[in-house]
């Protein structure tokens, strides 16, 4: 399958950073209408969905470590990678982050230079912190911690995790991700549990979600809501209806689904997520959900059962050849599409466009004051 060749994001990031909200719905909005209609689509796309709260949105942040040069000494330092880049940009406090993470990552910073821990380098193989993730509910406004560290040493946590406590009550819990190879990769699945259970909780409506360090949770909780609604809409789920949510992660959409399906099967790669998944569903007593831990496209190939919806929002690639060829064979009477890259999105719908009518398309703005765009598609059977 012809990979798309994605385009540097790096300029519009900035110029978006920089633009008055209005202007760059409209903006986003253009780019999504452009998108389909130059590839021939006849679906007008919905007008976007605002995002509820454009300044302070993001729930989850990671952060990355590096070595300052100050007064002939080095310290470290917390920062953003400049999009397209490996260069770390200090400075944890950024107008798209929630208040209270910023604050949170400001007195882990102070912390950490106070206890002269260095950042990890991988020129000099010195140093152990990586990167920090801050995870916040926006339920009961609880914080997770994740340290991500080379190698399992961390000179005097405990009065690391103490100081942060003493300081922000709100966080419950504690964690240390730990790297054994030379990675670029963020997080790895090797994780200890330095302080707390291990995870937060979180809602969406009725239902509670347990996080863990590695769960996949969309860091825009309150469009989260909208975004969730709109699939839910499209999908037209009916009593009767057998559904199945491929890339399920922690059980999100599987389980919103359940409460209307007859039956839900939810298919995830991640052994983590499957297990917190379980955990949801039973928190949430649903019992019509069939959770399998599996590659989604050889699971999809070997399903010998209808399918009546099929809900699948993957990575920003989008869906590969067999993924395809699987819808081809399974024929859902009806697909929602989540993306969060419509450039990849647009690739894999053009591949069904002679099995499947594109009816709907609602754009999302997920990630105000950035370039990136979330569009919820509704593909339905001729």
């Amino acid at each position: 399958m012809k990979k798309y060749i994605e385009e540097d994001f790096t300029e519009l990031n900035e110029t978006f950073d920089k633009m008055p909200y209005e202007l760059q719905l409209l903006k986003k909005q253009e780019k999504v209408r452009e998108f389909y209609s130059r590839n021939k689509f006849s679906v007008e796309p919905m007008p976007i969905i605002p995002n509820p709260q454009p300044l302070n949105y993001r729930h989850k942040v990671i952060v990355s470590a590096t070595n300052i040069k100050a007064n002939g000494k080095y310290k470290l330092c917390l920062g953003l990678f400049k999009e397209g880049s490996k260069f770390i940009i200090p400075g944890v406090v950024n107008h798209i982050h929630d208040i209270g993470i910023n604050h949170l990552l400001v007195t882990i910073e102070s912390i950490l230079q106070k206890y002269k821990i260095e950042a990890y380098s991988q020129k000099s193989f010195r140093g152990m912190i990586k990167h920090i993730l801050v995870r916040k509910s926006y339920n009961d406004k609880t914080m997770m911690v994740v340290f991500v560290t080379q190698g399992h040493i961390f000179p005097n946590h405990k009065a690391i995790i103490n100081e942060i406590l003493s300081k922000h009550p709100l966080v419950k819990t504690v964690v240390q991700n730990i790297h054994k190879i030379d990675t670029p990769v963020v997080m790895l699945e090797k994780n200890l549990i330095l302080y707390g259970p291990g995870y937060i909780e979180d809602q969406i409506g009725n239902l509670r979600f347990r996080l863990s360090p590695n769960s996949f949770f969309q860091i825009n909780p309150l469009q989260m809501i909208n975004l969730y609604k709109c699939a839910v809409d499209f999908a037209d789920i009916q009593p009767n209806d057998f559904v199945m949510d491929c890339y399920s992660g922690i059980g999100t959409l599987s389980l919103i689904a359940a409460l209307k399906a007859k039956e839900v099967i939810a298919i995830e790669s991640s052994g983590q997520a499957i297990k917190d998944a379980i955990i949801n569903k039973k928190l949430n007593n649903i019992n019509n959900v069939d959770f399998q831990l599996s590659n989604v496209e050889d699971y999809m190939f070997d399903y010998d059962k209808k399918v009546d919806v099929l809900i699948m929002d993957p990575a920003r690639d989008g869906a590969d050849e067999k993924f395809i060829n699987a819808i081809r064979k399974l024929l859902p009477k009806r697909i929602v599409y989540i993306s969060c890259f419509i450039e990849s999105q647009i690739r894999d719908l053009l591949l069904l466009k002679d099995l499947y009518v594109i009816d709907r398309v609602q754009p999302v703005d997920m990630f105000s004051f950035t370039s990136h765009i979330e569009t919820v598609t509704r593909l339905t059977l001729k």
